[in-house]
């Protein structure tokens, strides 16, 4: 089953800046196009900053007079490194790198060459993964539990509070109530799985070699 990834959820058509663009450029762009913040890139479409909203005000709130704020440029007030993400990323690793980093957006960039092809933002994230208890539980029915091989879907009932899966029931084998517990964890906005189903048979214990009894002793 295919988890979403970045390259599911990101904008890709991005509206960028030049190093040297300056200070009231980049404010008519982010006014024009009402973003908080633009990624900086070279001539071959690198990334090599982020300049947003929060960058910009230690300059306009400095002592230098408007002209010499207007002539300053992403170059000098862009933050570098920019955290960015690639696109095969799952949208959970993008997440926690914003939660960690403690930013809105993301630039997403070619792995290896650092080449920008979309942006993905906070925005971009809720509005894609963010949903009901009710659509999660019946992804788990129709994507997790209907496919399951040798599993009879009216066997499993399965529960979703507060991104907390809970499967009951009972299946013939040990081993398909494994596969349908960590098939649930793959789903998305699935933040954890109540394990309650039984089983008739444990397919999963160790065999012991034909022609012995239990209590004979190994020999090597």
């Amino acid at each position: 089953m295919r988890q979403l990834t970045v390259a599911d959820v990101m904008t890709p058509e991005v509206v960028v800046a030049t190093a040297d663009c300056l200070v009231r450029e980049i404010i008519d762009v982010l006014t024009d196009y009402g973003v908080s913040g633009l990624p900086v890139v070279d001539s071959d479409d690198r990334v090599i900053g982020v300049v947003s909203e929060a960058d910009l005000l230690p300059a306009l709130a400095g002592d230098a007079d408007d002209d010499a704020v207007a002539r300053r440029s992403a170059r000098e007030l862009m933050t570098t490194p920019a955290v960015s993400v690639g696109p095969d990323a799952g949208v959970r690793i993008a997440a926690r790198l914003m939660a960690r980093h403690r930013v809105g957006r993301l630039p997403v960039v070619e792995d290896g060459t650092g080449r920008l092809v979309g942006m993905l933002t906070r925005g971009d994230l809720i509005r894609r993964t963010m949903r009901s208890d009710a659509a999660v539980e019946h992804e788990i029915v129709d994507n997790v539990v209907l496919p399951a091989f040798g599993v009879d879907p009216t066997r499993i009932e399965v529960e979703v509070r507060d991104g907390v899966a809970t499967l009951r029931g009972t299946v013939e084998r040990r081993s398909a109530a494994q596969r349908l517990v960590a098939l649930a964890r793959t789903v998305d906005c699935v933040a954890a799985v109540d394990d309650r189903l039984r089983w008739r048979t444990d397919d999963t214990a160790p065999r012991r070699p034909a022609g012995r009894k239990a209590d004979d002793p190994v020999r090597a």
